[in-house]
């Protein structure tokens, strides 16, 4: 396209050297011809632009993640002229069109359409456009281009993939879920409900009553809670949707993917996070399961949301204090997240701490907590490579 133009170019200096020093209608009309071939190729240019015609269509508008959805669309030229040459480009930031080249260049003959019948794979969570991003049309004489949005995108909701984990290749699931409980505190004492009218007098937690001015009662033998929770922040750390889209969609994989995994190892799962107030979520089967999925297909994150507040409701949940292991979701280490930590370890709690991200920034470096692992995971690599 540069060499056209440069040809060009020195054709209508040529023609003005012409004009100047010989005159003639021939030389009068090599100027105006030079003179009027990149008008009339803007003009072939916004005729195409406006006269172009584009339909594209998917099944649907809610999907889910790292799943084929069905993309049909057709290129068309309805008028008496020919399209020199027309690229296409998709949307390609969260999405990919399979078995076409991003870019390929085709031409549409008068009364001539292009038409695909393929497969739309959309990578993250979350709101965004897909599909046909925009075009890029040419001239005859390939002496100009013109690119323009696609003026009709199509707008898709993608829900979070359920991966299905045979087994927890990140820790010793063992070690984790062994409750070991803080020196010099006895059992009965750690471990106390409220009192329910039939139990036993005997068992009354005096001091335990006291400090909540409401009878508590210590759990008997066996009666100890032994759910894992899984806690869930909810904020996001970036206003750029290029960088939160991965890293809260990969947080949201490894919940679902924990949670289905203890439901079908038998394990009882309390999940936690914010929605402008803590939620607390019991997924014991897969009734409760399907449950929590939709209502994780519908959270949002926030910039304002802060770790601190989920970690400070949760400071004084029996459920969490007196459970056997306590796996954390973050997208960034913070000191609220080590003093819930170490808070934990206190109470006996071991703890895994998946960190989503790739910046060796967000890791807590030199930091020694005595039962928690903490497994950093990449926005990007297989959820089953790292689980």
């Amino acid at each position: 396209m540069k060499r056209n133009r440069i040809i060009l170019s020195l054709l209508w200096i040529l023609s003005v050297v012409g004009i100047s020093f010989y005159g003639g209608p021939v030389t009068y009309g090599f100027f105006i011809m030079m003179t009027m071939i990149p008008v009339l190729s803007y003009g072939y240019l916004f005729a195409v632009r406006f006269r172009f015609s584009i339909y594209q269509r998917l099944e649907g508008k809610t999907f889910v993640s790292n799943h084929a959805i069905p993309f049909y669309f057709t290129l068309q030229n309805e008028d008496w002229f020919a399209f020199a040459s027309v690229r296409v480009h998709f949307y390609s930031d969260f999405s990919s069109v399979l078995d076409l080249k991003d870019g390929e260049e085709c031409e549409l003959l008068p009364e001539d359409e292009i038409t695909r019948d393929t497969t739309l794979i959309c990578k993250y969570r979350g709101t965004y456009m897909v599909g046909i991003r925009s075009v890029e049309i040419t001239d005859f004489l390939r002496l100009f281009r013109m690119t323009y949005k696609n003026p009709e995108p199509l707008e898709v909701t993608i829900n979070p993939q359920t991966v299905t984990l045979a087994e927890l290749r990140s820790i010793n699931l063992s070690r984790v879920l062994s409750r070991e409980y803080p020196a010099g505190r006895s059992v009965p004492d750690l471990t106390v409900r409220d009192y329910i009218p039939g139990d036993d007098r005997r068992r009354i937690h005096w001091k335990a009553t006291a400090r909540t001015n409401q009878l508590m009662t210590r759990l008997e033998t066996g009666e100890e809670q032994q759910n894992i929770s899984i806690i869930l922040s909810t904020c996001r750390y970036s206003s750029k949707q290029a960088e939160y889209l991965p890293t809260e969609n990969r947080m949201l994989e490894i919940a679902l993917a924990l949670s289905r995994y203890f439901v079908l190892q038998g394990i009882p799962v309390r999940a936690y996070h914010r929605a402008d107030t803590p939620v607390d979520t019991a997924v014991n089967d897969n009734a409760s399961f399907a449950s929590y999925y939709e209502l994780l297909c519908r959270i949002s994150f926030f910039p304002t949301e802060k770790d601190k507040l989920l970690f400070d409701s949760l400071c004084s949940a029996e459920s969490v204090l007196s459970g056997r292991a306590a796996f954390l979701i973050l997208a960034r280490w913070t000191a609220a997240a080590e003093d819930f930590v170490r808070l934990l370890n206190a109470n006996g709690v071991s703890v895994v701490v998946y960190l989503v991200s790739d910046s060796s920034a967000d890791l807590p470096n030199g930091l020694t907590l005595p039962r928690t692992e903490i497994v950093t995971v990449s926005p990007d690599v297989k959820l089953e490579e790292v689980l």
